[in-house]
């Protein structure tokens, strides 16, 4: 399937190389045959007559190239739709299998994957132990676009299943800690929040030199790596591309009142399709719903660790303790501002007499507030 596809894409590019060199070719035809302009007497009359044109190939030739360019990519694009059916249907197998095994509720009761365009599949389930939900995104070359697919070709994009897991959080721990392919590991630790502001690459022996570790203490990434993360990282046909766990957001809150949810989220690569490969992805995605467990019950961190993490969320969020103090001054200004104008407004309708002891009795109250705020000043 992948050869036909890059023979159709090979096909489609030589057909518009033709049309666009016969389209010139036909340009450079007309242009020659203009006559130089005739020298005759002003008066003389002219006939205009017109050749009748020969239907050959060769007078329509780029017309020709342009319809078969056309067809061929209205049919890539019904076999491109074709051969990603076929593949959703090849991988729903074993994903669904896995995720019945791990979730009480899995899709919409009859099918799994559901189509979000001709190259992405959705899922989504619930109804499990330590965690909320999960959900994946299947990604598939786009087959169906010549265009795509020939990005697709010459950037080596991998095909690949994306999941998230929503975990309980007074279940699961909260750190953060990433194992991500050398080449991406600068653009997430600029680009996610989390990263950015808790964790820090650590070298080990444990995984390839293809991957990096991001992690916040060397406590997590321990006992990480030995419960069984290093096995499925290891090896240049490793399945498991991406882990990252974290309790903090990907991106920088721009207000203090942001929600805090522990995720996980996981890249497993698609392999060549055979019997093999398809149980060594059952293994890998079940691996990643076995860490929903051990990240809630089975990492043991020390009560130091702890005290630590704990420590490094709150000096990286009292930015934000000091926006809410902020707005919380801000609200209680514009609500005495607010009763202040309606006191006045009832002052203003008052007798003279009435007035002045209004007056008197707010001296006396501003005096007695001008006393405290000295009095707090001296202690």
């Amino acid at each position: 399937m992948y050869h036909l596809a890059r023979l159709s894409l090979i096909t489609l590019s030589c057909l518009a190389l033709l049309a666009t060199r016969a389209a010139a070719d036909e340009l450079d035809e007309v242009v020659g045959d203009i006559p130089a302009p005739a020298t005759e007497a002003p008066t003389a009359a002219r006939s205009t007559q017109f050749a009748p044109v020969e239907l050959t190939f060769a007078n329509y030739r780029t017309e020709v190239m342009l319809v078969a360019l056309a067809v061929g990519l209205v049919a890539n694009y019904f076999y491109g739709s074709q051969a990603n059916a076929a593949l959703s249907k090849a991988w729903e197998r074993p994903i669904a299998e896995v995720l019945r095994q791990n979730f009480s509720l899995v899709g919409d009761g009859t099918r799994v994957l559901e189509w979000d365009s001709a190259a992405d599949m959705l899922f989504y389930a619930s109804g499990r132990r330590h965690c909320k939900f999960a959900q994946g995104h299947l990604m598939l070359k786009a087959r169906q676009d010549a265009l795509a697919l020939l990005n697709d070709l010459a950037a080596n994009n991998q095909e690949r299943l994306e999941v998230e897991v929503a975990l309980n959080d007074d279940e699961a721990k909260g750190f953060v800690f990433a194992a991500v392919p050398r080449k991406r590991s600068k653009a997430l630790s600029r680009d996610r929040y989390d990263i950015a502001t808790f964790a820090k690459a650590v070298s080990s022996d444990k995984v390839p030199q293809r991957m990096v570790l991001l992690s916040e203490h060397a406590d997590v990434t321990s006992q990480l790596l030995d419960c069984g993360l290093s096995e499925k990282l290891a090896g240049d046909d490793a399945l498991l591309e991406e882990l990252i766990i974290s309790d903090s957001p990907a991106e920088k809150p721009d207000s203090h009142d942001f929600k805090r949810e522990k995720k996980l989220t996981a890249v497993i690569r698609l392999p060549q399709l055979s019997d093999a490969n398809l149980q060594r992805f059952r293994e890998t995605l079940a691996f990643v719903f076995y860490m929903v467990d051990f990240v809630c019950e089975g990492i043991a961190l020390r009560p130091e660790t702890v005290r630590k993490l704990g420590k490094a969320r709150d000096d990286a969020f009292k930015e934000f303790a000091r926006m809410a103090e902020h707005e919380k001054q801000e609200a209680l200004a514009k609500t005495l501002a607010e009763k202040r104008r309606i006191e006045l407004e009832e002052v203003g309708k008052m007798s003279p007499e009435q007035r002045r002891k209004w007056e008197e009795k707010d001296r006396k109250r501003q005096l007695k507030k001008e006393q405290g705020k000295r009095v707090r000043r001296v202690r």
